[in-house]
């Protein structure tokens, strides 16, 4: 026997034993030995007898071929019985990356069987399988005294046990069925055994989809009782998959859930449907779910026509309004559950997008005290709620930027176009002169809008750096008015209206820059006016789109800071606002701008109250409007801070703030979130609103986390929300225990307390069991 054809039949002998998830595996040895690739054999000595055929290779034993590497103290080749073997240690590195240790090697004639002793395998797939031994027969290895485990850093620390592992008198590894069997198993977590399992097998790690039982979720709460979710995984071909889970509830009965995945040339979609035949509705009679079948259907897709154009959809259905939150299907601060069908375009310098919305109300009615009902006859705020949720059919918005120069500037354009239906009049009332009048959010009808805008703008540098834009453009909008509620007498008759809107301004912003050693300072002071006329039918249109107003930094300059289409700002304004920036050349930065508007001629479109009065208390209803002021911080150390206010223009007064600050040091992470809104009459809001949102997570150990959540409403001294939890996480596993109260829900509903259990193990699964606690 050649040495060449000696140290190959070595290579592929040991390649042809490895077993996955340790290695990739050679189907044909015979066809690859064959293959005319360049062969490297190294050897401190070899030495072949011509009398029997026998070959030895030892002493830094070094064989390369076809991307394996193997490494052995010695090498044996037996001609009379046409075995193979390496002992005193070998290490065979694949080229997927795959390393496989062994004390010893033995293999049959024809390479595909074989016996390793000692054996150690880690993956490329960050997992590692340990063996006494391994024998290959055919395509069946099987490991005695084996165990498993993807704690990969594990190996850095060989002298102490993994995070967990589980050892098992046996692992057959079949390479057909790409599957794990352990047989008499147990898990051992930090070097202690915490259980016995049953035989069960698991896909290999090359596996990413496999038909199979996944790991089941433990489910303990007062109003469903003790139960443990059981899904089951099936293929469905390369292209899709589905997902059925049995729950068996000891106080409800059998949930059932189901989930189907389809993809697609041009994309994918989804569909799931979940349902209960309640054995005890009476339990969510608070909660309107006092009924015998619950149940719920959704679906998600979305496909691509080309490049440039895509369409899909997304879509909940349910039989009562609280069965997602009562299931634990959906987050509790969940309000609306949104069906929509969209058709998007986005091209180089435009964009297109068309939406049919509807929405599906989550929460039941309820009794607000926080904001002041409407006078008779219409409905109380709270109530009638789904009814009070308007459709859209539909919304389509187009903009975009022209391909060239226009008058040596900018040009951009967009366009608008809203419908919705609303089956109920949704009105709250304000305190206008110690009488209560009717304000509206929306008005049972059908209301449309078409919208145009073009705009133009040029910038243009001065000799002292001095930055001057100019800039020019008009509006138009055409409103169809079906009002349906005779009791609304503000909007127009007139069921057609026409409105526009042309302006013309002037930005002008002059930086100053500060360079020093240690980084630079821009100091830039800014001014704009802005000419309009005044604007039209306010308060005899609806107004659906621009019931926001945020006035703030991010709006200070520019022509309306209305939130949509419904209104748009008229009348002369100048702005004037100064920005200083501060950046070091270690990474610390620090920006802050303060600014006030002021209405110069025509009429304040935030003076005048519309159908909603929405800008009454927007600071900007006076000819000198409130000041703004925001300030971000980034010490690139560990702190960031940044911030939002609003002061009154009269007498400094707080009207409007956002503060948050996050901060790391050592092992403490902590983030704090500070909001405050004034009262505001005028929008039914009686009380000023003031909370603090607080987290925070420390490292007591090198794996190990406390963390906690507060947010607590300031104004009325109450706990909205609060938890804490314990975690441990590593590469391989993560386990948290974590207890919250939750006071956030109607006065009716009881305290939301859950107690939540989570455990990761990676290439496994997860386990999670939640249990709700009531009062």
């Amino acid at each position: 026997m050649t040495a060449a054809r000696f140290a190959l039949a070595v290579g592929l002998a040991v390649a042809s034993l490895t077993a996955a998830p340790a290695l990739a595996q050679i189907e044909n040895i015979a066809a690859i030995s064959q293959q005319d690739q360049p062969l490297l054999l190294e050897a401190d000595e070899l030495r072949y007898d011509t009398r029997n055929g026998d070959a030895v290779a030892s002493g830094n034993v070094f064989i390369a071929y076809a991307g394996y590497q193997l490494f052995a103290n010695r090498v044996v080749y037996q001609q009379s019985t046409d075995k193979f073997y390496a002992t005193g240690g070998a290490r065979l590195e694949e080229p997927d990356g795959n390393v496989v240790f062994a004390r010893t090697v033995r293999l049959s004639d024809d390479l595909k069987d074989g016996f390793l002793e000692g054996l150690r395998v880690d993956t490329i797939y960050r997992t590692r399988l340990a063996a006494n031994s391994a024998e290959r027969n055919g395509n069946i290895t099987v490991f005695e005294d084996a165990g498993y485990t993807a704690c990969y850093t594990c190996r850095r620390r060989p002298d102490k046990a993994p995070t967990w592992q589980i050892q098992a008198r046996r692992i057959i590894h079949d390479e057909d069925e790409k599957t794990l069997k352990f047989e008499k198993a147990q898990f051992d977590l930090f070097g202690q055994t915490v259980a016995v399992l049953p035989d069960f097998s698991i896909p290999d790690p090359t596996v990413r989809r496999k038909s199979g039982f996944l790991v089941p979720t433990f489910i303990a709460s007062n109003l469903l009782g003790v139960g443990v979710r059981v899904p089951y995984y099936q293929t469905l071909g390369p292209t899709a998959d589905a997902t059925i889970a049995a729950t068996p509830l000891s106080n409800q009965g059998l949930f059932l859930d189901g989930e189907y995945r389809q993809r697609l040339a041009s994309g994918d979609f989804m569909v799931r449907g979940t349902g209960i035949y309640q054995l005890d509705p009476g339990a969510f009679e608070e909660s309107g779910g006092n009924r015998r079948f619950r149940g719920s259907f959704s679906t998600v897709g979305e496909f691509d026509i080309n490049p440039e154009w895509k369409w899909g959809w997304e879509s909940t259905v349910t039989t009562d309004r609280r069965y997602l939150s009562d299931y634990k299907q959906t987050s509790s601060d969940a309000l609306t559950a949104p069906s929509t069908l969209f058709l998007e375009g986005l091209g180089v310098r435009n964009h297109f997008e068309a939406r049919l919305w509807a929405f599906r109300i989550l929460q039941e009615d309820y009794t607000s005290n926080e904001i002041l009902n409407a006078p008779a006859p219409f409905s109380s705020v709270g109530s009638q709620l789904q009814g009070k949720q308007a459709y859209v059919h539909p919304t389509i918005d187009y903009e975009g930027v022209y391909d060239g120069a226009v008058l040596s500037g900018e040009l951009a354009y967009k366009f608008n176009i809203t419908s919705l239906s609303r089956q109920e009049t949704d009105a709250f009332g304000a305190m206008v002169n110690g009488v209560l009048e009717p304000r509206f959010r929306g008005v049972e009808g059908t209301f449309s809008r078409a919208s145009a805008e073009v705009s133009w703008r040029k910038q243009m540098i001065g000799p002292l750096g001095q930055v001057v834009t100019p800039f020019a453009g008009a509006r138009g909008d055409l409103f169809f008015v079906d009002s349906r509620d005779p009791n609304v007498t503000a909007l127009e008759d007139d069921p057609i209206a026409l409105r526009a809107m042309p302006w013309i301004g002037l930005n002008y912003r002059w930086p100053w820059l500060i360079s020093s050693n240690w980084g630079t300072q821009t100091i830039e002071p800014i001014a704009e006016v802005i000419l309009r006329p005044d604007e039209a039918y306010i308060g005899d249109l609806p107004n659906e789109d621009a019931q926001s107003v945020v006035f703030d930094d991010t709006n200070l300059f520019g022509p309306s800071r209305f939130s949509g289409y419904d209104r748009v700002e008229g009348g002369v304004r100048a702005t004037v606002g100064l920005r200083y920036t501060l950046q070091t050349y270690t990474g610390g930065y620090l920006s802050a701008m303060v600014g006030q508007s002021y209405h110069l001629a025509g009429r304040n479109s935030y003076q005048v109250p519309d159908i909603l009065d929405s800008s009454g208390q927007s600071g900007l209803d006076t000819d000198q409007s409130d000041y703004v002021a925001s300030v971000t911080l980034d010490t690139n150390g560990g702190l960031a801070v940044s911030a939002k206010t609003r002061f009154d223009e009269e007498n400094f007064s707080l009207q409007r703030a956002e503060v948050s600050a996050s901060a790391r040091t050592g092992p403490l992470s902590t983030r704090l979130v500070y909001a405050f809104l004034a009262s505001q009459p005028d929008l039914g809001l009686i009380d000023d609103r003031m909370e603090i949102h607080g987290a925070a997570s420390l490292r007591v150990f090198d794996r190990v986390r406390l963390f906690g959540q507060l947010r607590y409403d300031l104004e009325d001294n109450d706990v909205i929300r609060e938890g804490i939890g314990l975690a441990y996480d590593d590469d391989s596993m993560t386990v948290s225990l974590a207890y919250s109260q939750d006071y956030s829900g109607t006065p009716d509903e009881p305290v939301d307390r859950t107690l939540f259990f989570r455990v990761g193990l990676r290439t496994i699964g997860d386990g999670t069991i939640t249990t709700g606690l009531d009062n």
